[in-house]
């Protein structure tokens, strides 16, 4: 991968982020003040079309990212430290009033709740016990991707099977680390439409899960940033 190629990688999934539309290198140009030409982006298109990190759904549109593109791009975000260092304060924020609450189950419901709206994401939390809590529905089903009542519909069905089984799917991760599953790389089919990031907790020495789901072009520089902080405060000091 060369460096103008991953430039243009990056710049077209910061744009699908935000817009949920095919990203034209036109687009591109226009609004990043590029050095080079469309037509030398165009050609970069097709390069990364036929690497398998965009794809391209008609003849006169844009690209988009695949499932490969947004994992190469998460890649290079976790050697940026400098990335992580942007988001801590937000995490560390969040986690400040949990100081002063007694309660586990308390404390991971405010949790969830303050993840979900800085992220966008459904964020769903279990402890030991049976219960799990699940926050911000509204603000991951307000978001462009989620354009019809039938979408919504499924989304709100593949949800609950990440209810059902999040025991599962967090059983094999270490406490205090996570693991990012983007796309077909979902160890829950009916996740395959979506990105999710699943941690292992603790809380006031219970150990717990904590899930986050959002669309496959979710802020991963955001939401990584967010979960590594939960997951180990204390590796970050706050300036």
């Amino acid at each position: 991968m060369t460096p103008r190629r991953e430039q243009i990688l990056e710049l077209v999934i910061i744009e699908y982020t935000e817009t949920a539309l095919p990203v034209s290198s036109f687009q591109l140009c226009q609004k990043y003040d590029l050095p080079y030409s469309s037509a030398t982006v165009r050609n970069e298109f097709v390069t990364l079309e036929r690497e398998g990190f965009v794809s391209q759904m008609h003849t006169s549109s844009g690209r988009v990212p695949t499932d490969r593109g947004f994992r190469y791009y998460v890649n290079q975000l976790r050697g940026k430290n400098d990335v992580l260092e942007t988001y801590a304060h937000v995490a560390y924020q969040l986690m400040q009033d949990l100081h002063t609450m007694t309660e586990m189950h308390a404390k991971l419901q405010r949790l969830l709740t303050s993840m979900a709206s800085e992220s966008r994401s459904v964020t769903m939390g279990k402890l030991s016990s049976d219960l799990v809590f699940e926050e911000g529905i509204q603000g991951f089903l307000d978001q462009p991707y989620f354009s019809s009542i039938d979408f919504i519909r499924q989304a709100l069905e593949d949800l609950q099977e990440v209810k059902i089984h999040i025991d599962d799917i967090g059983k094999s991760i270490g406490k205090g680390s996570y693991e990012l599953y983007i796309g077909d790389e979902n160890p829950l089919k009916p996740m395959r439409n979506y990105s999710m990031i699943v941690g292992r907790c603790e809380i006031d020495g219970d150990d717990g899960t904590i899930v986050m789901i959002g669309p496959k072009g979710m802020q991963y520089d955001k939401n990584l940033a967010l979960i590594e902080y939960v997951l180990n405060p204390e590796d970050y000091d706050e300036e």
